[in-house]
């Protein structure tokens, strides 16, 4: 097969393995490019295409996660995922909307190491074997089995791994954007959780909070100082964060802000809210049409 159409036919899928294990889009497309770049195989010795290229990726995350995490020690404030964003109005093609994965999803993978994290995802997300997985990480079936428990019971909660039924999520949405426009964050408020937490990642390169914002009288006081002092002042979009609606902030043409929302399964209140400011995390995401 030549290295065009293997680029073409398995760059999707080995996408969608290494930004579960990187939680971020550059690094992941980087990655993904890079190991095409190396190829050199002669493919007709390679019985199983698929395998082989996704073991090659996972290690390739693997390695980078074990030098990332040293970087991610010394990270200004909380680290979060880089979000995948698409308007609203442009309906996702099926198959990318089957990939998606859930940002909140994506947050709480951040708990496992390295190894937990290739295990969990290649289990939880794509549902190998562990006979599989075993192969793939040069490691034996029964220690895949005991890696895969721990990282569940770190996980506690079950969490999906494809996004929620968005409907009721839009309407959150709508009252957060009214909220920031009009500075009453009152009717909004009304939908959080008691032990709502707030996270944001400027990264040190803009003003964020150094540390999660935690119970709803806290996330109020924020909120309200954020909006008090302009800080979402632009036009406020909603689009859809990794399968779910969000919120994209536009300022002079520039985009400011990502907001999303984890929701409490059972009372279907917010019981997290994601800011991701940070300006590296955020190149990535096109600008929406009616900025070009």
């Amino acid at each position: 097969m030549e290295l065009d159409t293997l680029y073409k036919t398995y760059q999707p899928f080995l996408f969608s393995i290494a930004y579960r294990m990187l939680g971020s889009v550059t690094d992941a497309e980087d990655i993904v490019h890079d190991l095409f770049l190396q190829l050199k195989l002669d493919t007709d010795e390679i019985k199983d295409m698929k395998a082989y290229l996704a073991k090659m990726t996972t290690n390739r995350c693997l390695n980078f996660l074990k030098s990332a995490r040293k970087r991610r020690e010394v990270y200004t404030g909380p680290w979060l995922p880089e979000p995948q964003v698409n308007e609203t109005e442009q309906p996702l093609d099926k198959v990318v909307t089957d990939e998606t994965v859930a940002y909140a999803f994506l947050v709480l993978l951040e708990q496992l190491s390295p190894v937990e994290r290739a295990v969990f995802v290649l289990r939880e997300a794509f549902a190998y074997s562990y006979e599989d997985i075993a192969e793939m990480l040069e490691k034996n079936e029964v220690n895949c089995r005991k890696i895969y428990s721990r990282a569940k019971r770190k996980l506690q909660n079950d969490l999906p791994v494809h996004p929620e039924d968005t409907k009721h999520v839009d309407l959150l949405a709508k009252k957060f954007i009214k909220a920031s426009s009009t500075g009453n964050f009152e009717e909004f408020l009304g939908l959080l959780t008691e032990d709502v937490v707030l996270v944001t990642d400027g990264g040190g390169k803009v003003l964020s909070a150094l540390n999660p914002i935690v119970n709803k009288q806290r996330v109020s006081s924020f909120l309200k100082g954020v909006s008090a002092k302009g800080g979402f002042i632009g036009e406020l979009l909603p689009v859809m964060v990794n399968g779910q609606e969000g919120i994209l902030q536009m300022k002079d043409g520039q985009l400011i802000k990502v907001i999303c929302f984890e929701l409490d399964p059972k009372q279907k209140n917010i019981r997290k809210i994601f800011i991701v400011s940070n300006p590296d995390k955020l190149n990535h995401i096109p600008v929406p049409n009616r900025f070009d």
